[in-house]
């Protein structure tokens, strides 16, 4: 059983933290816009081509796991694969979908503990955690998990307590206990109308970022703490989510449905759905700024000459990672449309996002 051992975060109050107003940009979010100032941000692009064979075809649902000194860890919804970090070459996969005792039906979540090799990987029942060549290991209780991330301080989860129908970020030990939980804002939290609101975790250069109604918590060691206030004005979720969004809609009227931040830097990264459409932004913690918007993902420089849209999937140790497709790569003239090959990795260097 999870063991609940707290129920509180630090406290801290708004008005000392640093502000980003959303409403006020928003007549940027029709259009794609890069400011020259972002453009000089990411720097020193590094591109490398996972190898392609029938064993280990990605598909277009893949995203970096994670990227340590030996492996590329990538997972698709159903498996989890290894490539050597220096050349690409497929390694090994997890692939051990199925109902038996060391199996999985569907990956939900999954995180990759490098020190000791292992893949966690998490179900709609449970935690089973295996080798990179697929070997199972231990299975472990996992209650109504619906995000997992690993630090160096220990790992963290989202959970839900069904009979008060609340979310709270948990920090667990080796033994998946819960061994604190935090709940940021009690009426956030909560559930609005028919529809439960449940926080979700982004990640960035060792820390986990969770969204709770307009404030950015994240952690440091193994407490929970506010950081930023994302002030989204008229554009904020309604209280009555139930039957006014179809409406709102019709009225022309905008609203941010859902959205996830993450801080690398003197940088957010922020991306939402405003009306039906996924938008990708990019702030100044510093200044408030909008750096840059488009709907297709963030501003990157491939190579001196080309940049593309692609969406950071891993960022760590000031480094930002994304894949890239082969549908994406032909968009601009680098790929064929019948090119089958798995997809490219592009790492670009943040370390110019610190504040000085």
């Amino acid at each position: 059983m999870l063991l609940l051992a707290a129920c509180s975060g630090e406290k801290a109050s708004n008005d000392k933290l640093p502000v980003i107003n959303i409403d006020g940009s928003s007549e940027r979010f029709e259009n794609n816009y890069t400011s020259e100032e972002y453009k000089a941000l990411l720097k020193n692009p590094k591109t490398l081509q996972l190898e392609t064979k029938d064993e280990c075809l990605l598909g277009g649902f893949a995203s970096i796991c994670d990227v340590t000194p030996k492996y590329i860890v990538v997972g698709s919804d159903k498996k989890i694969y290894f490539f050597d970090a220096h050349n690409g070459t497929f390694l090994s996969k997890i692939d051990r979908q199925g109902d038996g005792p060391e199996e999985y039906t569907d990956i939900y979540f999954s995180c990759f503990d490098e020190e000791n090799e292992l893949v966690y990987i998490a179900t709609l029942k449970n935690i089973k955690s295996y080798k990179p060549d697929g070997t199972f290991v231990k299975e472990y209780p996992k209650g109504s998990f619906t995000n997992l991330a690993q630090t160096t301080d220990g790992y963290w989860g989202i959970y839900e307590r069904e009979h008060w129908k609340q979310h709270l970020v948990g920090f667990i030990d080796k033994d998946w206990k819960v061994k604190q939980s935090f709940l940021p804002d009690r009426e956030a939290a909560l559930v609005n109308g028919d529809l439960g609101i449940a926080p979700r975790f982004r990640e960035a250069n060792n820390h986990i970022y969770t969204m709770v109604d307009d404030t950015l918590y994240t952690n440091k060691e193994d407490t929970l703490f506010p950081v930023l206030v994302i002030n989204k004005g008229k554009l904020k979720m309604p209280n009555e989510i139930i039957g006014v969004l179809d409406r709102l809609v019709s009225e022309g009227q905008k609203y941010i449905q859902m959205d996830a931040a993450f801080i690398a830097g003197k940088l957010m990264f922020y991306n939402f759905f405003l009306e039906r459409g996924r938008h990708y932004t990019v702030w100044d913690i510093k200044t408030g700024e909008l750096l840059t918007h488009s709907k297709n993902g963030y501003f990157m420089p491939l190579d001196e000459k080309t940049t593309v849209n692609a969406q950071f999937t891993l960022i760590k140790n000031d480094k930002g990672y994304a894949l890239l497709s082969t549908n994406e790569l032909a968009k601009y003239g680098l790929r064929d449309d019948e090119d089958d090959s798995n997809p490219l990795l592009l790492r670009v260097d943040l370390e110019n996002c610190h504040i000085n």
